[in-house]
């Protein structure tokens, strides 16, 4: 292929896949990120979920200004509905998701891609910033590399380096085919992550932050009564299977996240006040049956490992530690206790 082969070749279509849903604040701001790609051969599908506010008429009017949005109105099935029916809907060989209220550094399709490219990578990783209301967060260790699907699970189980956050990726669509997203869960990106890396083998992973995550006032990790649903045991419940089949090497690793997933749940269900009283004395009994690989665990932190002892001595004084930590504690964008 000459040079000016190389210049004029058409290069792969990327779909990209906007659930639009209450962000009439935010749509804008996301949209004309993905407009501004320098990649260009983009398809941009806004999938309005059902949105009772001005979205649907903001989704339109970014139709006509450019050619590669497409539109799709649908009524509210939830974040998860709403990816799968962007995927359905999709032409591009690969696609990407980003959630509305976020937006994408110009380059970001761009330099995945091209990661992808040329390390012969199925599945590309960039890194995340996170985006309050007076600052910006950014990462501070960057990391350009090819890992294989363990490694990269590894990684985010122990929520290291990298997170288990859909978006900041670029897949095949065929990947999103075999793997769609589960309809009618919170927490969707924990359900999927291990599942996703189970069909591929090399992972493209530069963590230069790309993806510019919004974090809100009342979003899943903060809100006490969603931290208090059940899917989010069921998800690393899930995971924790995928690993024993999959990847038994990292057992250790997935069963942090299990440790996790349950004192969370805990957590919300008191700071909520909740009346399911089966399910927390079943979550407790859990927890004290697995005092030995809590306690033992060298990515628990000490927080996790003071309650686990109060929790031993009385539910009572738990209680009160939950109350005292989450009064100043910080959930990053996986959920997991800063």
């Amino acid at each position: 292929m000459t040079e000016l082969q190389e210049k004029t070749q058409v290069k792969p279509l990327i779909s990209v896949v906007v659930p639009v849903y209450k962000v009439e604040n935010y749509l804008d701001r996301c949209v004309e990120s993905l407009v501004n790609q320098t990649y260009e051969n983009l398809e941009i599908i806004l999938v309005d979920d059902g949105s009772p506010d001005n979205c649907p008429a903001l989704c339109d009017a970014w139709a006509t200004r450019d050619s590669r949005i497409v539109v799709v109105h649908k009524p509210n099935g939830g974040l998860s509905d709403a990816r799968n029916a962007g995927v359905l809907a999709a032409h591009g060989d690969y696609v990407g998701f980003i959630d509305s209220d976020d937006y994408a550094a110009p380059d970001m399709y761009e330099a995945l891609y091209a990661h992808m490219e040329e390390s012969g990578a199925e599945v590309a990783i960039c890194g995340i910033a996170d985006v309050y209301a007076d600052h910006v967060d950014n990462p501070g260790a960057q990391l350009r590399t090819v890992m294989t699907a363990q490694e990269v699970l590894s990684d985010m189980l122990l929520n290291k380096t990298l997170t288990v956050c859909v978006p900041p990726r670029l897949y095949p669509k065929w990947l999103l085919m075999q793997v769609p997203q589960p309809v009618g869960m919170t927490h969707e990106d924990s359900w999927t992550v291990v599942d996703f890396f189970t069909k591929v083998s090399k992972v493209a992973v530069d963590t230069t932050p790309r993806y510019f995550y919004w974090h809100a006032e009342g979003t899943i990790t903060s809100n006490p009564a969603t931290r208090a649903r059940q899917d989010l045991i069921d998800a690393w419940e899930h995971n924790r299977r995928v690993i024993e089949k999959h990847f038994p090497q990292i057992i250790d690793d997935v069963m942090f996240r299990c440790y996790w997933a349950h004192f969370d749940v805990l957590d919300g269900m008191i700071l909520s006040n909740s009346p399911d009283e089966e399910r927390r004395k079943s979550i407790v009994k859990w927890l004290k049956d697995h005092k030995r690989g809590i306690l033992s665990h060298p990515e628990m932190n000490a927080k996790r490992k003071i309650a686990l002892r109060a929790l031993l001595i009385s539910e009572g004084l738990y209680k009160k530690l939950v109350f005292a930590q989450n009064k100043t504690v910080k959930f990053n964008e996986a959920g997991v206790s800063e």
